[in-house]
């Protein structure tokens, strides 16, 4: 446990790409398939848990549930480590 820092949330940008059309938002559905990726994610959980006490997660972004199998993983990596 560093004693220097608390990191007790984690936040992932799960992508930028959007469906949705909304006239504030800045995010915009592109042509390229950008997308966290879920295996390096589930390994910063597991790498994070052993280190220190985190209390929560959140996934975001434009629309994530564009990539929900990496959303379902996240979440699901997250509630095995107690998260």
């Amino acid at each position: 446990m560093n004693k220097y820092v608390n990191v007790n949330r984690i936040e992932f940008i799960i992508t930028n790409n959007c469906s949705g059309k909304c006239k504030h938002c800045s995010a915009v559905l592109s042509s390229k398939n950008e997308a966290l990726n879920a295996e390096i994610a589930k390994n910063v959980i597991i790498d994070l848990c052993r280190n220190y006490s985190i209390d929560s997660i959140m996934t975001f972004g434009g629309e994530p549930l564009l990539y929900a199998e990496t959303v379902c993983l996240i979440h699901k990596t997250a509630y095995e480590n107690n998260i």
